[in-house]
């Protein structure tokens, strides 16, 4: 019973990773720590207990966990439910961009207005450490999709068009699209 609460909890863990650290922060990392804990807790319990199929049960499950695609598969369902929450307010900013400052807030959500042409707006979200960074990014041009990152295993060669790399302020690194011309990038 012990195994299953475990990885029931681990999973749950896993699965709102993203969330844990928009919400929490360093907190979020900690309860999952804490939770690997309890689990080796369990585990040295059951052994010894000498519950070897329930010690083995556990040692697989953990694996298996760490393993799976948990973080990402949550990760992608908290951005996209944060994204459609503030999609209607980007629309907003997106529409009134030619009388807004050049950055600023509307309705919770922050903004950077690039004036282009084409106009790029930029909606960072609470994600990065440091001068890194991620946003939504409006681009009716698309051209943010060249980033691809570097080139071939981490070699010099940059993605990005030069024209796009200093968006923002930042190094524009990649992208992926949302939906339409929406989408998602990282900064550094």
């Amino acid at each position: 019973m012990f195994v299953a609460l475990w990885v029931l909890g681990a999973a749950a863990l896993l699965l709102g990773t993203d969330w844990l650290i928009e919400a929490l922060f360093i907190v979020g990392s900690l309860l999952q720590l804490l939770w690997a804990l309890a689990g080796l807790i369990v585990l040295i319990v059951l052994l010894l207990n000498r519950g070897w199929l329930p010690a083995l049960a556990l040692i697989v499950a953990a694996v298996g966990l760490v393993f799976s695609p948990l973080p990402q598969w949550g990760g992608w369902l908290w951005f996209r439910i944060s994204f459609e929450r503030n999609r209607p307010i980007y629309e907003q900013v997106v529409a009134r961009a030619a009388t807004l400052p050049a950055e600023g807030e509307l309705d919770g959500a922050g903004y950077r207005i690039e004036p282009g042409p084409p106009v790029r707006i930029a909606f960072p979200q609470p994600v990065g450490v440091a001068d890194n960074w991620g946003a939504v990014i409006h681009d009716p041009s698309d051209a943010v999709l060249t980033a691809r990152g570097w080139g071939p295993a981490g070699g010099p060669d940059y993605t990005v068009r030069p024209d796009l790399q200093e968006l923002w302020g930042g190094d524009l690194l990649s992208c992926t699209r949302i939906t339409g011309h929406w989408h998602r990038c990282w900064f550094t």
